[in-house]
């Protein structure tokens, strides 16, 4: 008897994988040919203009060719136009324009700040080092109050000196109090920067109006300012200022005690490093400044657009992490600064606002913000700020500097004219119109809709896939046949071939095409085998036209159709 061979379970694992291979690769073939099959349906049912004539079956291969191109060139166009409605989309979607029905009953008066050429006061400085780091030694007290002198006005351009000059005081000296406390205590006061102010033509004390505050810019007082310095902290001010139409005079005097460096600028904005001075004021000057005021806001609608196609933020949008009041241009650049500093050294600039967890940079970290000074003050690292979507700008119409009236010195901040106007920005091109937009385009060239796009994915996915488990078998027969027809033989004998068998032919073959032999040269050729040869081209030909009138005949290929009735049915679908 013959013995059975036992297999082993790695054997059998192999086997099954190898069976699960050849199972998985008769699938991928079916669904190969099933994706044929509803490619030439999609063809020959697409509502698409024009496809349909590419995959008909016995129209012209010239025919076919031509409507290919047109509709290759409708499509490249409409893909050629849809970019370009795009890209509009994403760069320019908002349109500013004026604001017609705009009453403004009130205007808050612009921040001005006034930084004093010198920011220190050497007494001040000279007695409180006097007092503590020199230890009353006259002498010690010459040589350290410069570093506190220089504290006052410390930025990136200078923190290199204010290193030099550290190194004569001992460390542990400065170590009991923060650079910016040092700042502090030699600072110019109040009075000393300012002698008299003015606001809407009346008297005001000034140094109940104008607040320190300590920026790259040093030391300096700001009117209407949104915040104020101390030792330790910058803290929120009250409310700001406002004009009002009736007012006596809508403008700011002051006279400052030395020369000094003046920023006009918005209320909203926070005040540092982005800021250029706009007026510079020497002794025995009447400095007269004519402002306007443009403001822009931004409709609600614009929030359906990301912050870079309207290219700007709302003040609720982002929250910063060093200014979470409310979100402006000027609070991200400098928390963008602030950051980098604390990233390379570990530690916060004293000139910037302190901040709980984070080390104030002592003097052992000047020569690493030196060091790192410009990648830290690079605002091209700082391209995620962008505009407020509601700001304000106050311009300089008119600036006139008097010298020759030293009686009358100062400086006037004045509204030429009262605001009347605003800027508003809302939507040009939205996501509904950039879809109705499309939907115009590609149905003009094509006539497609998003029901088109659907059927495509109807077709070649959910379709395809239930073709191969519900007609599994017809797959598998059509694949069989198609893979065991033999090619179409060769002739190259100048021959008139027919498209289609006559309708009682007897013939056997599998190709379906009837071939008319010529008349053969012979000189007793009689005359009406010449004329039923006539005959039979003229039929052709007719034939050949009638396919465009009457309904097509399908050629069976070899096969009958009485054996397959699948295949009769759908025969003209299979490549």
């Amino acid at each position: 008897m013959p013995q059975k061979i036992s297999s082993t379970p790695e054997q059998k694992d192999a086997l099954a994988a190898m069976s699960r291979q050849q199972r998985l690769l008769d699938t991928l073939i079916i669904f190969r040919r099933s994706l044929v099959y509803q490619t030439k349906e999609f063809f020959q049912n697409s509502t698409l203009h024009g496809v349909r004539y590419i995959a008909e079956t016995g129209r012209p291969i010239g025919e076919k060719f031509m409507w290919f191109c047109f509709t290759s060139i409708g499509a490249v166009t409409a893909l050629v136009i849809i970019m370009s409605l795009w890209e509009k989309f994403q760069t320019n979607p908002t349109i500013t324009g004026l604001d017609t029905d705009f009453h403004n009953q009130n205007v808050v008066f612009p921040t001005t700040v006034v930084c004093p050429e010198a920011a220190f006061d050497p007494n001040k400085s000279y007695n409180e080092v006097y007092k503590t780091v020199a230890n009353y030694d006259a002498d010690k007290a010459l040589v350290y109050a410069p570093f506190l002198d220089l504290l006052t006005s410390l930025n990136f351009d200078n923190i290199r000196d204010a290193e030099l000059l550290a190194k004569s005081i001992p460390a542990d000296l400065l170590a009991e109090s923060t650079i910016r406390e040092w700042a502090f205590r030699s600072q110019i006061s109040c009075e000393n920067t300012l002698i008299s102010c003015k606001y809407r033509d009346e008297d005001i004390v000034c140094c109940d109006h104008f607040e320190p505050i300590y920026t790259e810019h040093g030391f300096c007082y700001a009117f209407n300012s949104r915040f104020k310095s101390t030792a330790r902290e910058d803290v929120k001010t009250g409310s700001p200022h406002d004009l009002y139409e009736t007012d006596k005079k809508w403008a700011l005097f002051f006279l400052p005690n030395s020369t000094t460096q003046i920023f006009i600028f918005s209320n909203e904005e926070y005040f540092g490093a982005d800021f250029n001075a706009q007026i510079d004021w020497s002794e025995d000057q009447l400095v007269e400044v004519r402002i306007s005021k443009k403001n822009t806001y931004t409709t609600d609608d614009a929030r359906q657009l990301s912050i870079g196609q309207r290219k700007c933020i709302f003040s609720d949008e982002v929250k910063l992490q060093y200014f979470p009041d409310a979100y402006t241009f000027s609070s991200c650049m400098k928390q963008c600064r602030m950051a980098k500093a604390i990233k390379l050294c570990k530690c916060n600039p004293p000139f910037y606002k302190p901040i709980n967890n984070v080390p104030m940079c002592a003097v052992k970290d000047f020569g690493c913000l030196n060091d790192y000074k410009l990648n830290i003050t690079n605002i091209r690292d700082c391209l995620q700020c962008e505009l407020s979507c509601s700001k304000t700008v106050f311009n300089i119409d008119k600036l006139m500097k008097i010298t020759d009236r030293a009686e009358m010195p100062g400086v006037l901040v004045e509204f030429l004219t009262w605001p009347i106007i605003r800027y508003k920005r809302e939507v040009l091109f939205g996501w509904v119109d950039l879809l109705v937009s499309f939907g115009g385009i590609a149905s003009l060239f094509l006539g497609f809709s998003l029901l088109s796009g659907v059927e495509i994915i109807y077709y070649f996915t959910l379709r395809a896939c239930c073709m191969v488990y519900k007609n599994r078998q017809e797959l598998y027969e059509i694949e069989e046949r198609i893979r065991h027809e033999p090619p179409p033989a060769i002739d190259l004998q100048l021959k008139l071939k027919s498209h289609v068998n006559p309708p009682n032919s007897a013939s056997s073959s599998s190709s379906a095409v009837l071939q008319v032999k010529p008349v053969e040269g012979d000189k007793d050729a009689d005359l009406g085998h010449l004329a039923r040869q006539r005959r039979v081209e003229k039929g052709y030909m007719n034939y050949s036209k009638g396919l465009y009138r009457t309904p097509k005949v399908l050629p069976h290929h070899g096969y009958d159709n009485s054996k397959d009735k699948w295949q009769y049915d759908h025969g003209q679908y299979l490549p």
